[in-house]
């Protein structure tokens, strides 16, 4: 077992408290004694954090084992801890992909449950709940139980989207996404104002199943509402590129921008020169699916 210790724990939005996360490959025998879980601690505010006067919290990351995948059905068990990335890494080569695809890549099965997380394909897929079938958890009696939509289905529909209150997630079942090809046939276009983004994102919905939009927040006048809308399909095999798509370096040291850096004039700046980097007409490429989402 390793602990990681230190005066406090933080989440994605900043807010730090006091506290440490015990982390074990044997998720059951640490979630005995604590109130909470945590992942990979992508959350906003204190949902993965430590009450007060309890400052511990069993964290997942280490459990991570792939449990069983059926290829015929998509049908993947999991630890709570595996992380989308991992994921992803291990079953996009082999024509898999998760269902829902968010704005990170760097958080867990059971965050994903907790959260019942969004992506690009919410208009098709739904959240992440609409494709787990089953989970296996520690209640708040010190029970291990499994729960689905046929049994224990109260616990079950509670816990998607519960961030956590109704005991520790252990394992996910959920179905994964069968993709033609690891690549992304994807279309960008710059788009005026408001009403016709709207026209525009309602008519690429039955067409497209990713769709997401840039706002410049701090247009106005007749170029209120006006941005970039994104869609995309997995390419076909005969448009993708041969091969599968190389790993992707990623920056070890983040970089944060002073806060005096930020203000109405320097993002109302770069909110323009982002718009008009991007061509008038329709831009249709093939990307990494890393690039896209």
């Amino acid at each position: 077992m390793h602990e990681k210790t230190g005066p406090r724990l933080s989440g994605w939005g900043r807010i730090a408290v006091a506290g440490r996360e015990v982390r074990s490959e044997d998720l059951e025998r640490i979630t005995r004694d604590v109130p909470l879980s945590r992942g990979l601690g992508r959350s906003y505010g204190d949902s993965s954090l430590p009450p007060p006067g309890w400052p511990v919290v069993a964290g997942s990351r280490l459990a991570d084992r792939i449990l069983a995948f059926d290829e015929t059905t998509g049908l993947l068990r999991a630890e709570a801890g595996l992380s989308l990335f991992d994921l992803n890494r291990v079953f996009l080569p082999r024509g898999f992909f998760d269902p829902v695809a968010p704005g990170t890549q760097f958080i867990t099965l059971g965050g994903m449950v907790a959260a019942d997380v969004h992506g690009k394909s919410h208009h098709r897929g739904g959240s992440f709940g609409a494709h787990v079938s089953r989970l296996k958890m520690r209640v708040a009696d010190g029970r291990i139980v499994e729960c689905s939509r046929e049994v224990e289905p109260d616990l079950f529909r509670a816990t998607l989207g519960g961030m956590g209150l109704t005991g520790h997630i252990l394992e996910v079942e959920c179905r994964l996404l069968r993709v033609p090809s690891p690549w992304i046939h994807a279309e960008s276009e710059r788009v005026p104002d408001i009403d016709r983004f709207i026209d525009a994102l309602k008519e690429a919905g039955p067409q497209w199943p990713y769709t997401v939009g840039w706002i410049d927040c701090l247009s106005r006048g007749s170029r209120m509402g006006r941005g970039i809308l994104n869609r995309g399909r997995w390419a076909d095999p005969a448009e993708a590129p041969g091969g599968r798509p190389p790993p992707r370096r990623r920056p070890s040291v983040p970089f944060v921008l002073p806060g005096w850096v930020i203000d109405r004039w320097s993002v109302k700046a770069f909110n323009a020169v982002f718009y008009r980097s991007h061509v008038p007409r329709v831009r249709r490429r093939i990307l990494h699916p890393e690039s896209f989402f």
